[in-house]
């Protein structure tokens, strides 16, 4: 009887896992899942403050074309394997899309009680740290580089499940991913690998980490707006 119970909880425990990473992806932290659904059971979407943060490898094209397909993959998976250890494992963070190249994460979903604009910093900072290590391992193979621009933002957003009943997505919709996604833009031309507005230097704490740039214009946000590159 004893070992029927046993293998009963063993089987439920697989079931609910299994359901957390239907509903969340497959490398979304227990603790996280757990925190947002109890306060969203339904996943049905609130309104919270959150930092959004977009990730994307430049030149990926002319690599592409250039080197064998198992080797573009090989790259691919180093980077999405410590870019997702520093967002989710080391800052309580979730990625939550890839999107071919890159990814958008998330800080901050079911828990006020973080300063998600600090974790999303520091897990940048863990990010650029490990694709320096990563770029000495393609040196040593004659590879070149992994270059990446960084963008984030801060703000209200909707964060909840979308999408159709065989196909949901828990996500967050709103005006914080459209501008994080376009300040990440921003990275391709102005030079610094790494950008974040105003709102994030405010609530990340220590400004010392950020040099003011000048204004600019960012579809999504009336007037100018104020531009941090990340001291690294």
């Amino acid at each position: 009887g004893r070992w029927l119970c046993e293998v009963d909880q063993m089987v439920r425990e697989v079931r609910d896992k299994e359901k957390l990473r239907q509903t969340f992806g497959l490398h979304m932290g227990r603790r996280a899942a757990e925190r947002i659904l109890a306060r969203d059971p339904g996943l049905s979407g609130v309104e919270e403050e959150i930092t959004v943060m977009f990730v994307d490898m430049r030149s990926w094209t002319a690599r592409a074309s250039a080197s064998p397909p198992a080797e573009i993959v090989e790259i691919m998976n180093d980077f999405f394997r410590v870019s997702v250890r520093a967002v989710e494992e080391e800052h309580r963070g979730m990625v939550n899309k890839y999107l071919g190249d890159g990814f958008m994460a998330i800080f901050g979903a079911g828990d006020s009680s973080s300063n998600h604009a600090r974790d999303a910093v520091s897990a940048g900072c863990e990010i650029l740290e490990a694709v320096n290590e990563l770029n000495e391992q393609l040196a040593g193979k004659n590879r070149a580089a992994i270059q990446i621009g960084i963008g984030i933002h801060s703000g209200p957003a909707i964060v909840g499940s979308v999408g159709s009943p065989q196909r949901l997505e828990f996500t967050a919709i709103g005006n914080p991913v459209n501008v994080a996604s376009r300040i990440q833009g921003l990275t391709k031309t102005g030079g610094r690998p790494w950008l974040v507005t105003e709102a994030v230097r405010n609530r990340a704490g220590d400004s010392s980490q950020f040099g003011g740039l000048p204004p600019q214009e960012v579809r999504g946000i009336e007037g100018r707006v104020m531009i941090f590159a990340v001291r690294v």
